[in-house]
């Protein structure tokens, strides 16, 4: 809507100048919510004995209370697609609500969100739900498909870490293991469900150009990463990121940071997404009209957080130790000059050998 506003200033005298300056503020401060969503990924609900991927009912009720009296749109994940999928302009405060592995728990937040009329999605582990005892039952799957409100994605047969490969794996290997274990899912899914819902999340966020890429020719309409990012126009519908809140991340304070944090418009990165070429890895990306945004840092999840160096649009770092742990991700953080407020792009590599 605002993105077609023109204001003409040619004519403009002092009658006019307070209703313009009044709509340039609008303009500012609309800014800061449009074009981007929040998709937040929970797991567990009440569940004091697993502190790290669980939320408090207390904390999660807090926080769709924010959503509802701060007037967020909560809409289905097959919207949020949609809007993806024809290049429809993101409405501002957009919030999708996810929900991954279905544990019984689940049930906990489908009556407050039922309260509430939020839609959701659950990503369903196959190989658990209406099987084992943590895991939502049939009876309980049957009561869900039947409410409006609530859509369904597949989280994999096995919940293996398929990025996490030995490097004798052919790609012809890899590529059975992946149809394998999604050909399994979906058909328990198309046994509990009735049909196969052409989502995915990727199994602990961990995704590879191959594992996309056979995913892709399985005919799945979107993808979907743990990277701590919101979503952008930009974003593809092969790696959408989604916010965790669990275990500390399932605080108030940084449930509202989320919401208020902007995309930084990445054009390209280095290193690609996926298993890293070389190690030490070029670390660097080019970032649209970067000349708007300040005090920008790099993170790299065993090096923590560096000050970005800057050539034009480029922002990098110059020498990096070899990196060490089998999965890294990395982050690009900066302050938009004009919202205020702070923009991230996230991606994850991989070391080929998988320790």
């Amino acid at each position: 809507m605002f993105r077609d506003l023109k204001v003409s200033f040619g004519r403009i005298t002092w009658k006019s100048t307070t209703i313009a300056g009044f709509l340039l503020s609008i303009l500012i401060n609309f800014a800061s919510y449009a074009d981007y969503a929040t998709v937040l990924i929970y797991h567990k609900f009440g569940e004091k004995k697993y502190p790290t991927t669980s939320v408090s009912m207390e904390d999660f009720k807090k926080q769709m209370d924010y959503l509802k009296e701060n007037n967020y749109r909560v809409i289905p994940l097959s919207k949020l697609i949609d809007y993806l999928q024809t290049g429809k302009e993101i409405p501002p405060k957009t919030v999708v609500i996810t929900i991954d592995d279905g544990y019984r728990s689940t049930m906990r937040a489908y009556k407050l969100l039922k309260e509430y009329g939020f839609p959701f999605t659950v990503f369903l582990y196959m190989e658990g739900v209406a099987r084992y005892p943590d895991y939502l039952t049939k009876e309980e799957l049957e009561q869900l498909k039947k409410d409006p409100l609530v859509e369904f994605g597949n989280h994999s047969y096995s919940h293996k870490r398929f990025a996490k490969i030995l490097p004798e794996m052919s790609p012809d290997e890899y590529k059975k293991l992946i149809v394998g274990d999604t050909l399994r899912a979906e058909e328990r899914l198309k046994k509990l469900l009735g049909y196969v819902p052409k989502i995915y999340a990727f199994p602990y966020g961990e995704y590879t150009r191959p594992f996309i890429k056979v995913l892709q020719e399985m005919g799945y309409r979107a993808l979907f990463t743990q990277d701590p990012q919101n979503v952008s126009d930009d974003t593809p519908l092969w790696l959408i990121h989604r916010q965790p809140i669990v275990g500390s991340w399932a605080k108030m304070k940084h449930f509202v940071s989320v919401l208020n944090t902007e995309v930084l418009p990445v054009v390209r990165h280095s290193p690609d997404i996926g298993y890293l070429e070389e190690n030490p890895p070029e670390v660097s990306a080019e970032v649209k009209n970067l000349e708007n945004y300040k005090n920008c840092g790099i993170y790299i999840s065993e090096l923590g957080w560096i000050k970005a160096k800057r050539k034009g649009n480029i922002l990098y770092l110059e020498e990096i130790p070899p990196l060490k742990r089998w999965k890294n991700r990395i982050g690009i953080t900066c302050w938009n000059k004009k919202t205020g407020k702070k923009a991230t792009f996230f991606w994850s590599v991989y070391l080929r050998d998988g320790r």
